[in-house]
């Protein structure tokens, strides 16, 4: 049965035509994964879009990790956290606690971390208010808040003279007033203003906090605990969602709350805490080792070398003049492009000559903002960043040359 919802219509027909033009939806041919390149179509192309930034899932003691959990716990342990927890659960979230100085419940995914934690955290009688270019699994577990009565406002991108009206008019409306976005932009690189937002946090007894910091963990912050928290420390009314796969290079996510009573309340009572399957024992076993990397002082040298190569592709962007969304501090990078077309030329063009990127096009981004959008890990070396920022600007002309585009746009 064809399915005429609207959206669904343009969602396939976009992601439709990206797989056929070879953009999208690609399984890697690799016999042996290395980090820095994959495999796709018998070539290998340098992989600018892997977000394990400190390249930690090769790492022997996470492998061993896992190893060690599988031999000692099995495969898997198939039972609801409700009833029982796998032995590995309780090492791992002390770990967790001593990184985050926080009250740390382990989710099965990030995205059902949030399922687990607003449903329970926000009620009848508050409001939601919600940066636009949040991560889409925020904004999908604030919808199941908004069916239970609770009002949903999407707020202008880092627009915080506009937050700050709106949490003003609503005070003497809500009870609470959750004010939910990213730690880092997970399109454009972009920070979230979190100091800013703490000043409004103290101003405002009714404004509460919710950071999903899943791209800024591991690579940043004291032990690699992420953006958010090592610019403002757990507090009161805030709660910071985060991921134990990308940087942490393990699986699963965590939900960091600044109280035993918060953090029960969501582990008793969160759905995908009593229904979903847990993080299974060699998952548990790569983040333990995990977990006791970011604990050391090896951590510290690990950041330097990404943030080594986050300086060098900034200033190889402005060496070249490239069109950047941002002068990125974080370790994605996004090339503005504007029509989808040019997205999708440039990632063919950056293929052909070895790159494998994401052409970055609705409904992740508007139609206007359509671009390119890149990772840096640390299994790039620098000449890897050189070529590719290379390729990119020796493509660019004809990617924003309009006869080009509009030449393109009758094979789409």
């Amino acid at each position: 049965m064809a399915i005429k919802s609207s959206w669904v219509t343009d969602f396939d027909e976009m992601i439709t035509a990206g797989a056929n033009h070879g953009l999208a939806q690609h399984t890697t041919e690799d016999a042996f994964y290395n980090g820095r390149t994959i495999c796709l179509n018998d070539r290998h192309l340098v992989n600018f879009a892997l977000c394990s930034y400190l390249g930690l899932e090769l790492d022997k003691r996470l492998r061993q990790g896992t190893i060690d959990a599988v031999m000692r716990f099995g495969t898997q342990f198939a039972v609801s956290r409700t009833y029982l927890s796998a032995t590995p659960y309780r090492e791992l979230e002390s770990l967790l606690e001593q990184l985050f100085e926080g009250h740390a419940l382990v989710t099965p995914t990030t995205t059902l971390g949030h399922i687990a934690a607003l449903p329970v955290l926000i009620q009848k009688g508050d409001v939601i208010l919600i940066d636009q270019m949040a991560h889409n699994s925020v904004q999908t577990a604030a919808k199941l808040v908004q069916v239970q009565g609770v009002p949903v406002e999407i707020l202008p991108h880092g627009n915080l003279e506009f937050l700050e009206e709106r949490v003003s008019a609503l005070s003497s409306e809500y009870n609470h007033i959750w004010y939910l976005t990213d730690g880092i932009y997970s399109m454009f690189g972009d920070l979230a203003p979190v100091d800013a937002l703490g000043a409004l946090l103290q101003r405002y007894e009714q404004l509460h906090l919710y950071f999903d910091d899943a791209h800024g963990m591991s690579w940043t912050g004291k032990h690699g605990r992420g953006y958010v928290l090592d610019k403002m420390p757990i507090q009161e009314r805030m709660v910071v969602a985060t991921s134990l796969c990308k940087g942490f290079a393990a699986g699963g996510g965590v939900l960091i709350f600044p109280s035993a009573s918060m953090h029960r309340q969501v582990k008793n009572c969160g759905g995908p805490m009593i229904f979903s399957g847990p993080m299974q024992p060699p998952m548990l076993g790569a983040a333990i080792a995990s977990a006791r990397i970011h604990l050391s002082p090896e951590i510290q040298r690990l950041q330097k070398e990404i943030k080594d190569r986050i300086s060098l592709c900034n200033l190889l962007l402005k060496e070249y003049n490239l069109p950047s969304a941002t002068s990125s501090q974080s370790p994605i990078f996004y090339i503005k492009l504007g029509h989808p077309i040019a997205a999708g030329y440039m990632a063919k063009c950056l293929q052909d000559e070895g790159f494998y990127t994401n052409h970055a096009v609705y409904p992740a981004v508007s139609h206007r903002k359509s671009g390119i959008r890149f990772t840096l890990t640390r299994h790039l070396a620098a000449e890897d960043i050189h070529s590719f920022v290379k390729a990119v600007a020796r493509n660019l002309p004809l990617a924003q040359d309009k006869e080009t585009i509009k030449m393109l746009s009758q094979e789409y």
